[in-house]
């Protein structure tokens, strides 16, 4: 026998899994505040995306530093323009680089500093929308929009029934990052 409370907490199930929250951070996120776990996710997630960022930086300034040796190798001599090139736009990309990074890494602290979460209350919105010739996926409640990276939590999302259903959704501040959500039945 199928019943609306076994569909609820199939919906729950889906949710927990895609935004990666357990019922202890939902009962965090219900009094306003991030769980432990969650304030270590944030700072996980920081921490990769920052490394991630510059090592691709360093593979790019890898990559520029064998263009200029390789240029070196076939003019025959150490070309101050050329060195000036190299230097400057690597110099130009570390400075974009580290003044996003600490950009994020402001907004990553005063996350967790605050360590609030506010709620948002409405019917839950699964919509797709090309852009530049990519598919984008979004998760929305109220006029909240949330991108789902990944294609399989979105599939999971939509083979769950949740568009329509009316739910809370709590969302961390300043870096507005959807924390939990919970159904309403």
């Amino acid at each position: 026998m199928h019943t609306e409370e076994d569909d609820l907490s199939k919906g729950q199930a889906a949710l927990a899994t895609v935004f990666e929250f357990s019922q202890a951070d939902l009962a965090s996120n219900r009094a306003g505040e991030l769980s432990v776990a969650q304030k270590e996710r944030i700072s996980r997630t920081h921490d990769a995306n920052s490394r991630f960022a510059w090592v691709a930086f360093s593979i790019v300034f890898g990559v520029a530093f064998l263009g200029f040796c390789a240029d070196m190798l076939r003019t025959g001599s150490f070309g101050t323009k050329s060195l000036t090139a190299y230097v400057g736009v690597t110099v130009f990309f570390g400075l974009i680089l580290c003044g996003f990074t600490l950009h994020y890494r402001h907004q990553m602290k005063r996350t967790l500093r605050d360590g609030r979460t506010y709620p948002v209350k409405g019917k839950i919105q699964l919509f797709t929308m090309r852009k530049e010739k990519l598919m984008h996926r979004y998760f929305c409640i109220d006029d909240h929009r949330f991108q789902v990276e990944r294609y399989d939590h979105f599939e999971l999302l939509k083979q769950s029934g949740l568009a329509g259903q009316e739910a809370i959704m709590y969302v961390s501040a300043p870096r507005k990052a959807v924390q939990s959500v919970e159904l309403k039945s």
